[in-house]
């Protein structure tokens, strides 16, 4: 039986449920190797070197970045081994349940994929951000019994300045607030129901809006159609899916919701140039050691 890919978790509960570690630190598993977690992480690297695959995407590790995986994304961390930084690894629980903002990870730009995963800093604000990592490893290290709040507290700081680094762009400054809140909205309720509805007209339906409105909103903030958007996030789903595990495409297609797994195979090799099975070959190949 084919390897599948691990899902590695953050136990909830005291002093558990959060960890600030450095990069170079052991760990159980080889970060090398394609797998998952059931918690958020923001690298922090101090320099270059190396590339980091999250969903498939690869990126080049840079000096003075941060990247932000989100829980349930496949990842695999090739970096050099002179390079140095720290990972900060939280669970969506613990901060609900000790940040004053509820709705921080849902709103947060690289985490509901409103922005790009890989943030490149100068190295006067990438300073900053990283005094607020080390205070947080001296926190979690110490013997505060408030040391939960004061560690989401941290967390929910980082989150915020990082979001306003996110959406210091052009595009974002360019687009008008409502327009940037129904893509949020419209990205939110994608996560949620993309297993079972399929088309435009569903969601907009959901979201109180004309299926040519939410196109047309999409598309002036991406660059594509709502269709495009719903038919990546299939394709994502059923690339996770042929890598984590050993069910056939016929299983993948049923598990998402394709009646016809004929017609899944030919949207597949559409979206990917590959075949399901071709595409699982190729990507344990590439990522199975």
């Amino acid at each position: 039986m084919s390897k599948i890919i691990p899902i590695h978790e953050l136990i909830e509960s005291q002093e558990e449920s959060y960890k600030v570690v450095k990069l170079n630190t052991p760990t159980e598993y080889s970060a090398m190797e394609a797998h998952r977690h059931n918690y958020y992480e923001i690298l922090f690297f101090n320099s270059g070197g190396g590339t980091h695959m999250i969903d498939f995407d690869t990126h080049m590790i840079c000096e003075q970045s941060l990247h932000f995986v989100s829980s349930g994304q496949i990842h695999a961390l090739n970096r050099d081994t002179s390079v140095t930084g720290y990972v900060v690894i939280f669970s969506k629980e613990f901060l609900i349940l000790n940040s004053v903002d509820k709705l921080l990870i849902s709103d947060f730009p690289a985490f509901n994929k409103t922005a790009f995963p890989i943030l490149t800093t100068s190295v006067k604000i990438y300073s900053e951000l990283l005094s607020l990592v080390i205070q947080m490893e001296a926190e979690c290290e110490g013997k505060n019994p408030f040391k939960d709040q004061v560690l989401a507290s941290y967390i929910t700081i980082l989150l915020l300045k990082c979001k306003a680094l996110l959406t210091d762009t052009v595009l974002y400054k360019t687009t008008d607030a409502a327009s940037q809140q129904l893509m949020q909205r419209f990205n939110n309720l994608l996560e949620e129901k993309f297993i079972t509805l399929h088309k435009v007209n569903e969601y907009a339906d959901l979201l109180n809006v004309t299926p040519n409105h939410l196109s047309e909103t999409i598309k002036k903030i991406t660059g594509k159609t709502a269709g495009d958007i719903i038919h990546q996030r299939l394709i994502l789903e059923a690339k996770r899916l042929l890598l984590h595990s050993s069910i056939t495409a016929k299983e993948v297609a049923y598990a998402l919701n394709f009646n016809d797994p004929s017609y899944f195979s030919r949207f597949f090799k559409a979206n990917t140039n590959l075949s399901p099975e071709n595409f699982r070959k190729e990507i344990r190949k590439k990522y199975h050691h």
